[in-house]
């Protein structure tokens, strides 16, 4: 477990197959990020705690990040967000699931004491959000981010909105900000300056 300086705890899980999932702490209220594989581990931790689930988030509506989220729902409420964007290809991975609320580019949600960033940031999918949470300096990047490089894109319009996206992200968020990606290692947005090299597709 990670405790940064802003009352947030962030504990990673890494998949089998190198995803990274995440569960993040903050006065006594909790929040879930790609939950797939780690379900029962992050249940544990739940129960040990003994504290519910005020959101569940997904960067993106790939069905990897859906696995987990009917029995989180059920099991421990929760907030299900999603970009609008995204919504479409949420019903082509899973027509049951419905988002309790669709978030915007540039809106805060409330974690305890901290408030959580909605980025837009098209490429992967048209919907893909990261959650920047300023007074942690970190950055859940989802498949837009990763270290030394950037999620699958599927032709010219896909790439020339992650290049948007990815330079939006190292224009804005400060270069210590740790990138706690959707896969493989971590990063800083300081160790990542091959984004300013990338031109537009």
């Amino acid at each position: 477990m990670e405790k940064t300086q802003s009352n947030l705890a962030i504990q990673r899980f890494a998949s089998t197959t190198g995803k990274n999932q995440y569960l993040l702490t903050s006065a006594g209220e909790a929040a879930v990020i790609d939950v797939s594989e780690s379900y029962a581990d992050i249940c544990k931790i739940l129960d040990d705690m003994g504290i519910g689930l005020k959101y569940l988030l997904v960067t993106h509506a790939h069905p990897p990040h859906l696995q987990a989220l009917p029995n989180l729902k059920r099991n421990y409420g929760g907030i299900f967000c999603l970009h609008e964007y995204e919504y479409e290809l949420l019903k082509e991975s899973d027509s049951n699931l419905e988002p309790d609320r669709f978030v915007g580019d540039k809106e805060l949600l409330q974690l305890g004491d901290i408030p959580i960033e909605v980025l837009l940031t098209a490429g992967h999918t048209k919907g893909h959000v990261c959650y920047y949470v300023k007074k942690a300096a970190a950055l859940f990047s989802g498949s837009s981010f990763l270290k030394g490089g950037y999620g699958q894109i599927w032709g010219p319009k896909s790439m020339s909105l992650m290049v948007f996206s990815l330079k939006r992200l190292s224009y804005t968020i400060p270069s210590k900000t740790t990138i706690y990606t959707g896969s493989g290692d971590l990063t800083t947005m300081g160790n990542e300056g091959w984004v300013q090299c990338l031109r537009s597709a």
